[in-house]
């Protein structure tokens, strides 16, 4: 017993209970008869002299009779307990709102940059856009005055050569000359076929009609036999037994590929030997320009890649395809275009068209 409660020695107290009706001695009792226990009761706190709870531990000695034990008031526990709970919790609580602040800053900071990073994309894309579009209308202007120049410099001149010659056997006819007339009139009528052929040529220039009708094969050749006739070049076209499974763009970016490169090298190689090989495989098609010319500049003598160059680059990579230019200056100078297209763009086998043999 406590110090404090001396009135408790040598008196009986079985049947003590504690104010809520919990048995305190009998209990003690049976633990101690049991071996040893934990025993939980309300009891007066000696310091405070108010009611507490106390939590007892009972040992039996079996051969003296005895009953030995001691006992602790919890309630300081359990308020330190509380108060360490109420600390933790109120720790959760602000780390979950330091957890929700930077949450909303990096969400805040994520949106801002994905804002920024969309309007400096949109902004680029515009003015890519714009130069494209800048471009298009350029090589539109180009295209133009190119088939202006030649209607002006070849049909317009053929024509009137015919008018003019029509003009005098007109004037011979009426005069009752019918052998003078002749001469006149067989001239015109050359100029005239020689006009239907300029004709026929810049419309093939702009749309080859022999590469809707047999394919892309025969379509280069006849591009590179009017190439190797009207400049002097050397022109070798070379194919495999390539079936004509190519689809419609993609004969058509290539064809337009090769018609660059040509140009190009008519204009500023000063090249003597061109070839230009095509063939299928397994991941697809491969167009290979190779010239002797003189080669592209050094990077640093020019500002940038031509017109040319770049609707070449544009042409294949609206397709997924891919374009490499090798050129060198010197003793082993010359400039190798390869095109290559993904095998997307080939036909199924039951779209395909007839087998091309090439000469």
């Amino acid at each position: 017993v406590s110090p404090r409660q001396t009135e408790f020695i040598n008196r009986n107290w079985a049947g003590l209970t504690d104010s809520a009706g919990v048995p305190v001695v009998d209990q003690f009792i049976r633990l101690a008869r049991n071996g040893a226990g934990w025993h939980t009761f309300t009891w007066e706190k000696p310091s405070t002299g108010e009611e507490a709870q106390m939590i007892a531990y009972v040992l039996g000695l079996q051969d003296w009779q005895w009953a030995i034990g001691t006992g602790v008031f919890i309630d300081d526990v359990l308020a330190t307990v509380a108060a360490s709970r109420a600390e933790v919790e109120a720790r959760v609580q602000r780390t979950f709102i330091y957890i929700g602040g930077i949450t909303l800053v990096s969400l805040g900071l994520v949106f801002a940059s994905g804002m920024f990073l969309n309007i400096r994309e949109r902004r680029l894309a515009d003015a890519k856009l714009k130069e494209l579009t800048q471009r298009v209308f350029d090589a539109q202007e180009e295209e133009r005055g190119r088939v202006a120049r030649e209607l002006h410099d070849g049909i317009s001149q053929l024509l009137v050569g015919v008018r003019y010659a029509l003009d005098n056997t007109r004037r011979r006819l009426s005069r009752g000359d019918g052998e003078g007339a002749a001469a006149p009139l067989e001239k015109g009528t050359e100029n005239l076929l020689t006009a239907i052929t300029e004709v026929r040529r810049i419309s093939r220039d702009l749309r080859p009609g022999v590469l809707d009708d047999l394919g892309l094969g025969p379509a280069l050749k006849a591009l590179t036999d009017d190439f190797a006739a009207r400049t002097g070049i050397v022109t070798e076209f070379s194919t495999v037994v390539f079936r004509n499974r190519l689809d419609q763009d993609a004969k058509i970016a290539l064809y337009r590929i090769a018609q660059e490169a040509l140009t190009n090298i008519e204009r500023h190689a000063e090249a003597s030997k061109v070839s230009i090989d095509l063939r299928g495989h397994t991941k697809g098609a491969t167009m290979r320009i190779t010239d002797n010319g003189r080669g592209l500049p050094p990077r640093d003598a020019r500002s940038g890649p031509g017109i040319g160059l770049r609707n070449m680059q544009e042409r294949i990579e609206q397709l997924d395809g891919t374009l490499r230019i090798l050129s060198s200056r010197g003793t082993q100078s010359g400039t190798v275009i390869e095109a290559g297209l993904p095998l997307s763009h080939l036909l199924p086998p039951g779209e395909e068209g007839t087998p091309v043999q090439l000469p």
